[in-house]
């Protein structure tokens, strides 16, 4: 072949270069520097700050052996799976529903389509507020004397004592509004003849919800699910803004690895156990995708 025409099947590719040198820069090298950390005895502090030693899996093995460790993965489970895959994936769908309900022309209709666009509207505000202004906003509704406590009747700081309920239902609150905007996009899509169809054949509602709107969504509440097992995992700005005085490292798996990294000077810990919540992740996510591959197939068929 002419080295004219190598050189010009070889161009286009040229282009993609600058991308793949960011993502070697800023997400191959830290992540194999990150395996390698987690792998020493490397502190901030003491002898091993300069001379550290290569100690294989001895990390690894003693978050094994960490209760707090553990707990910490457990509680992450859990927050991930009310928060998110509960919380936020059921009532975003809840909200999108009623968001495109149809309301009759009349007084009433009129009053309760005002109220909906003020639920909604408040629901989206919720997204765009910064996470560290969230999370002052939700440990001060949850401190003694806070909003909570006092419509509650409560004498101590709910956060403080309900640690994990506490960044549950803030995660939620903070959340949601992208799985409704999802899934209105996702319905505005579905076309109007099937639900005409259906209406016609005299489906109610519910009907309409469970043979048309939900096997149309699966695939993106799939997607959705991906997402967001991705950033609540990962989340820890708000639970820690809100958690930071009140309990300590065992609430989340993100503060662990902040508090053995940055208050304990021991990175190579933080490491092996960040590099254990990527596989956990990662492992999950697989598993969404082979069900988002059956769910295609099932709709094809």
């Amino acid at each position: 072949m002419p080295l004219g025409d190598s050189l010009e099947r070889f161009a286009p590719h040229l282009f993609l270069f600058p991308a793949l040198a960011l993502v070697a820069l800023f997400i191959v090298v830290p992540l194999v520097w990150n395996v390698y950390l987690s792998m020493t005895n490397f502190k901030l502090v003491g002898p091993t700050a300069r001379d550290y030693d290569f100690i294989w899996i001895d990390n690894y093995v003693e978050l094994l052996r960490d209760e707090i460790f553990k707990r910490s993965v457990w509680n992450s489970f859990l927050f991930t799976l009310f928060s998110a895959i509960i919380g936020q994936v059921v009532l975003g769908l809840v909200l999108a529903v009623v968001a495109r309900a149809s309301l009759p022309p009349t007084p009433l209709g009129r009053l309760l389509a005002a109220a909906r666009t003020l639920a909604l509207a408040l629901v989206f505000a919720s997204w765009v507020v910064p996470e560290v202004v969230a999370g002052y906003a939700w440990a001060a509704a949850t401190e003694k004397g806070g909003l909570v406590s006092s419509l509650l009747g409560l004498d101590y700081r709910v956060y403080a004592e309900h640690p994990l309920a506490s960044i549950i239902v803030a995660n939620i609150w903070r959340g949601t509004a992208f799985s409704m905007i999802l899934f209105i996009a996702a319905m505005e899509a579905i076309p109007r003849s099937i639900y005409e169809a259906a209406e016609v054949d005299g489906a109610t509602p519910l009907q309409r919800f469970r043979y048309i709107i939900l096997p149309m969504l699966a695939p993106v509440i799939l997607v959705d699910f991906i997402l967001i097992t991705i950033w609540t995992f990962n989340v820890f700005t708000q639970p820690f803004m809100m958690l930071r005085e009140a309990t300590g490292k065992e609430v989340l798996w993100t503060i662990y690895v902040y508090s053995e990294a940055v208050k304990l000077f021991d990175p190579s810990l933080a490491a092996a156990a960040a590099n254990i919540m990527f596989v956990v992740v990662l492992s999950m996510i697989v598993v969404y995708l082979v069900l988002l591959e059956r769910v295609g197939v099932w709709q094809r068929a």
